[in-house]
């Protein structure tokens, strides 16, 4: 892994952002598994590659996700988007663009 870093708030990961206030970023498991194998693949190798740069273990142990509908109010997320071990497959395709 190479020791140079994007100067801040430059980069293309800062523009993927935009002008959100997002400190993390959330992708359900059961979408990841819906793209191509090579795109798994290269999602794999980053993690891996995450978790040898960084412990967060002293930080946090565990992190929640919560969903909010478009008035803003919390909602339950829904199950096909939970269920990774029993895709919906119509559901996610509702998903795709």
């Amino acid at each position: 892994m190479s020791k140079a870093t994007q100067p801040k708030n430059s980069g293309k990961l800062w523009d993927w952002f935009g002008l959100s206030y997002a400190s993390f970023l959330v992708m359900p498991r059961v979408l990841m598994h819906e793209m191509p194998t090579e795109w798994q693949d290269k999602m794999a190798a980053l993690l891996y590659e995450y978790d040898e740069t960084f412990d967060t273990s002293s930080v946090v142990s565990s992190v929640s996700v919560s969903g909010r509908n478009s008035d803003g109010k919390l909602t339950k997320l829904p199950d096909y988007i939970l269920n990774y071990r029993h895709p919906d497959r119509e559901e996610i395709d509702k998903l795709k663009r």
